[in-house]
């Protein structure tokens, strides 16, 4: 198992760095590391469905042999990467200094238990039991992924939940480690946990100072109800570990202009699409930035590139939805995925009280998030009321843009609420506060303060705000 389990490993991520390093969207090597395995466990997902259309059985021969084949194949991508590869892993872009050690040992403890309950608990949320992990379950016992459950019980059940049909990451990561011979499958959520930690942690780091970011990542860390599901199988975390991560390449995107850094942040929002089908309705958002970015100069290249963006997010959508539910397999006659309800009397009233259970129940719950929303809350308003510029605003637009969609979503969509949906679909607006913060003035002004004392010269990229008189 252990052989299994490394091999799995190493070929998701082989398949994710050479992808990686031929978008060369990041310029940092712990953050090379990290978006690497992101990104190989996003595209892996995908070779189950492939071994399944071309009519071969889910076992660990055809599934080991594919992998192989992918990372070998990512790893053609490398030819001529040489010289990024040395400028982003060269040792001034990798120290670590004496005052990170307690983040990190702190966020090394977290990841220990995490990990602890991954390894050794088994699945319990209910979503997950009736939904990904049956699903992959009984495609490990029956080397399909048309198996019993959808072709016998389901249409036998009179009433039964969306769970199965959930877009398939969760599902597909579960069957790849069953497969590897882990018995509950679920080491696949504690590996991308730490891989976007640490893709987070360094790009952070690389624009403030380390005490700020160790401070911003730790704030999110110790969100309790962020926390549990980092070993509570389901599919909201990795969900917004790939549209954060999305979120800061666009970001990336908008200040520099590089293209594997839309392409990157293209990708990221399909995989996070993959993960979770509602995650379309926000991509919009992205596409409206990258408009905005470049109509000035070439609006037909720019309104391309937004169509594209979108385009990127709804290939997933539509290949799971309609491809291979309705296509490839066909839905039993009971099952319903969601119905939308159109306007209705007293629309504005209803939705104004969406919101405001959305905040009661869920935002200023200080039991699920400790103290991280009325932190963000207050450095927001000091730094607008400071600096009265624009840096990161395009972060707080997909920060507000999100919650907002979130309550129409709710109000339009049967089956979506806020105890549920919207609890952990803030996952996603939980991992952008400290994307946001870093790129405030206020934690730039910060850091130059803390780089001056400390004596050391500032980021090349950093650029020093001054607060408005």
């Amino acid at each position: 198992m252990i052989l299994t389990v490394t091999f799995v490993i190493l070929t998701q991520f082989l398949l994710g760095f050479g992808v990686a390093t031929r978008l060369r969207a990041v310029t940092n090597g712990y953050s090379l590391l990290g978006i690497s395995m992101l990104i190989g466990l996003g595209l892996s997902s995908i070779l189950p469905i492939l071994l399944q259309l071309v009519h071969l059985p889910l076992a660990p021969q055809p599934l080991f042999a594919g992998l192989g084949l992918l990372a070998g194949l990512s790893l053609l991508f490398l030819r001529g990467q040489s010289r990024y590869l040395r400028e982003t892993f060269s040792s001034k872009r990798l120290w670590i200094r004496l005052y990170e050690l307690p983040f990190l040992g702190f966020w090394g403890y977290l990841l220990v238990l995490s990990a602890w309950k991954c390894a050794w608990f088994p699945n319990i949320p209910f979503d997950t039991l009736v939904g990904p992990d049956l699903v992959a379950t009984f495609a490990v016992k029956e080397h399909t992924l048309v198996s019993s459950v959808f072709t016998q019980h389901l249409p036998a059940a009179s009433t039964f939940s969306n769970q199965p049909f959930y877009a398939p990451f969760t599902a597909m990561q579960q069957i790849i480690y069953l497969l590897a011979g882990l018995p509950f499958g679920k080491m696949w959520l504690t590996i991308l946990v730490v891989s976007f930690g640490l893709f987070l942690y360094a790009d952070l780091r690389e624009r403030i100072h380390p005490i700020l970011a160790g401070l911003l990542i730790t704030l999110i860390a110790c969100s309790p109800e962020l926390f549990s599901y980092t070993f509570l199988v389901q599919t909201d975390w990795a969900n917004a570990a790939f549209f954060a991560t999305g979120v800061l390449l666009l970001e990336r995107y908008l200040t520099t202009g590089q293209r594997g850094q839309l392409v990157g942040s293209a990708g990221l929002m399909a995989l996070a699409c993959w993960t979770r089908t509602e995650t379309i309705f926000f991509v919009p958002l992205g596409a409206l930035l990258v408009f905005v970015q470049g109509f000035r100069l070439d609006m037909p290249k720019a309104f391309g590139r937004a169509i594209l963006y979108v385009g990127a997010g709804l290939v997933p959508v539509l290949f799971w939805n309609y491809g291979f539910l309705r296509g490839y397999m066909s839905l039993p006659p009971t099952a319903t995925l969601g119905t939308v309800h159109g306007l209705t009397n007293g629309y504005m009233g209803k939705l104004l009280a969406v919101f405001g259970s959305m905040n009661e129940q869920v935002v200023l719950k200080q039991a699920y998030w400790n103290y991280a929303v009325p932190f963000f809350l207050a450095l927001t308003l000091l730094n607008v009321a400071l600096f009265r510029d624009k840096r990161g605003i395009a972060v707080l637009i997909w920060i507000m843009g999100v919650y907002l969609l979130f309550g129409f979503i709710i109000q339009h969509v049967d089956g979506a609420n806020i105890p549920y949906t919207f609890r952990r679909g803030f996952f996603k607006l939980l991992l952008l506060i400290p994307i946001y913060l870093s790129y405030s003035s206020l934690c730039s002004w910060l850091s130059d303060r803390l780089y001056s004392w400390e004596g050391r010269p500032l980021p090349v990229a950093f650029v020093n705000p001054q607060p408005t008189s």
